[in-house]
């Protein structure tokens, strides 16, 4: 089995970027049905990315691309809590969509999800 703990460490770390390549690396060999679930860890990674670099459609597009993509793999995906991660991101997606004031996103900078071990 591949070793993704470097990319959730990245991605619970907040380097954002880092973690989307790690996953990147691991989607590009990867030929089985784990394919779409490494493409919506990418995607998950570019949006908190994008939100980080102030981008906040295209964080709140590739939230909604990476969950939907999430989705098919709850409750439980490589002992990861996928079930709890597509619940933090749809809250954050949530308050990226109702939010008219800039610095109320900025300030939940310190709420981003994190990937949770099952």
């Amino acid at each position: 089995m591949i070793d993704i703990q470097k990319g959730i460490d990245l991605f619970n770390n907040s380097d954002f970027f880092a973690a989307h390549d790690y996953f990147e690396e691991i989607w590009t060999d990867t030929t089985d049905d784990s394919k779409l679930f490494y493409q919506g860890l990418i995607q998950i990674s570019v949006g908190f990315y994008h939100f980080v670099c102030g981008n906040y459609n295209g964080a709140f597009s590739q939230l909604s691309k990476g969950s939907e993509k999430l989705a098919k793999y709850q409750p439980v995906y490589f002992n990861i809590d996928i079930e709890k991660l597509i619940d933090d991101v749809e809250i954050f997606r949530k308050l990226l969509f109702n939010s008219n004031n800039n610095s109320i996103i900025k300030t939940n900078k310190l709420y981003l999800p994190k990937i949770k071990i099952a």
